[in-house]
């Protein structure tokens, strides 16, 4: 990296943490003086490396411009000159953004909208996300995962993992008992194309106070699209595929966390004179709601997926179900579904990021939490490799064929080797692979004498002692090499603006 630019993202980063330390100590309060540094040259610079640096930068906008094109034609220092200026003098206005309809994997028919905005308004986002995001993630809540720095699905596997797993033991040494029993599986309709507008700027203002900013911020939520030439305007919705979209969309939907505060980050119970902060003050009672008979309610989101676990009685659980579509009506816009969204047993499990959940009985520790690999996940795969193994291909060579298929196998390898069980469905996996490339290879040389002879495993590079399917160095990807472990929430990382110089990883 240049030193200008390592001078450019030192200041940035000092930035963000003083909003970061300010939010944090400032809970109640809004920040008033934010423009100058949305609109830094600094600022800008590093917003245009981040959107160099993606997939996505070849991709053009509704004016037909990418980064290639703008750092050939008149260069990336002019550009964002002139775009700083436009900003400053309040020239600067957001265009409508390319809508592209993409197929939803699995649902054949059905499409999801994307849309892709100017490289400029792709910038000005990037520039506005870096100054609000620690604002914002200095408030949201350790039950949310979706798209936040340094948090991922997997961790938010493991903590309900960890909050279903049962704490006391009977006599005999198992846990009978567990502490939630039902499941609330959230399903919103539409969530990203229906979000009220007026809803989520009043949340967006209680923790930002500049003018300048909040109504950038209000101009990108009213852009409208750009559809086979006709302009549609935008009067709810995030702008889906957007710089800003995920960190609107988290701000919008922690008020799904907040309906429960009591069980979740008891703010209220934080006092100079207490010692516990919200999330142990919270655990206690939880504790304690428990032992008086009082349902519980613990939530977990990840974006718009969420689930919520549920001490007590089915009907405790049918009725929090309406009181939820009706809350969330209220502060978000948005509905639920009512066909997708199930209360479900947890000794039967629920689906939850492509992972199964539930409680099985253990016969040495007793009730146990689990998080599966779905049988609907496995066939998927199978799926895939079966179509890319077809007679229709045995035009290529085995090379392109394990170049093709290794990234699929390697991705979704390294997805699920959290799962318990994983490493017996990984074996079984690489045998069918193995098997379907055989079969591939019998079809391609149909004239090939003595092909069960000669067309035969060789051994690995990394395992001497496997054999495997390869061609020279490329190999046959294993699942079964993978290192199957429970995932350990220690390694998600803070965002490097949550970490205060001279305290350890800062």
């Amino acid at each position: 990296m240049d030193s200008d630019d390592r001078a450019d993202e030192a200041w940035l980063l000092s930035v963000q943490r003083k909003l970061y330390q300010w939010s944090k100590n400032n809970p109640d309060n809004c920040y008033r003086e934010l423009w100058n540094w949305v609109t830094d040259l600094r600022n800008l610079r590093c917003a245009w490396r981040k959107i160099a640096s993606n997939k996505g930068s070849r991709t053009a906008g509704p004016d037909g411009m990418t980064v290639g094109r703008i750092r050939d034609g008149q260069g990336s220092e002019v550009f964002l000159g002139e775009l700083r200026n436009d900003l400053r003098m309040g020239r600067y206005r957001p265009s409508p953004c390319r809508r592209k309809w993409i197929p939803k994997p699995r649902q054949p028919g059905k499409f999801r909208p994307l849309g892709i905005p100017t490289v400029a308004d792709r910038i000005v986002q990037a520039a506005v996300k870096s100054i609000l995001e620690p604002i914002f993630e200095a408030h949201f809540w350790h039950v949310s995962y979706g798209f936040r720095p340094g948090r991922g699905c997997h961790g938010a596997l493991e903590h309900i993992r960890l909050a279903m797993r049962p704490k006391a033991r009977a006599e005999d040494g198992r846990r009978h008992r567990a502490p939630y029993q039902w499941v609330i599986e959230g399903d919103i309709k539409g969530c990203f194309d229906h979000i009220d507008h007026h809803l989520l700027m009043e949340r967006v203002r209680t923790r930002v106070g500049d003018l300048k900013v909040t109504r950038l911020v209000a101009q990108f939520l009213k852009a409208g699209v750009l559809e086979e030439g006709f302009l549609l305007p935008t009067s709810k919705g995030t702008p889906q595929g957007g710089v800003i979209s995920p960190l609107l969309a988290n701000i919008a939907l922690s008020a799904i966390e907040e309906r429960y505060e009591r069980w979740v980050h008891h703010r209220r119970k934080i006092r100079a004179h207490r010692r516990s902060d919200g999330i142990t003050a919270a655990a206690r009672v939880r504790m304690g709601d428990r032992l008086r008979g009082l349902p519980v309610f613990f939530p977990f989101r990840y974006a718009d997926d969420f689930v919520i676990l549920v001490s007590g009685t089915r009907e405790e659980a049918e009725r929090e179900k309406a009181k939820l579509a009706d809350y969330l009506c209220q502060t978000t816009g948005l509905e639920l579904s009512e066909e997708k969204t199930r209360i479900s047993d947890l000794i039967e499990g629920f689906e939850f990021l492509g992972h199964r959940v539930r409680h099985k009985w253990h016969p040495r520790f007793g009730l146990m939490p689990r998080v599966e690999i779905p049988k609907r996940r496995r066939a998927d795969l199978r799926y895939i490799v079966k179509q890319m193994t077809k007679r229709a291909t045995t035009g290529q060579s085995l090379l392109r064929l394990l170049r093709k298929l290794n990234p699929i196998l390697r991705g979704w390898g390294n997805y699920y080797r959290f799962c318990t069980g994983a490493s017996q469905i990984f074996s079984s996996l690489d045998y069918y692979v193995g098997d379907r490339i055989w079969r591939w290879l019998m079809k391609k040389h149909k004239g090939l004498h003595r092909k069960r002879t000669t067309l035969r495993r060789q051994s690995s590079w990394k395992r001497p002692a496997r054999k495997l399917w390869r061609v020279g160095r490329t190999e046959q990807f294993l699942l079964a090499s993978l290192k199957v472990e429970l995932f350990r929430r220690g390694w998600m990382q803070l965002p490097a603006f949550a970490m205060v110089p001279g305290e350890p990883d800062a």
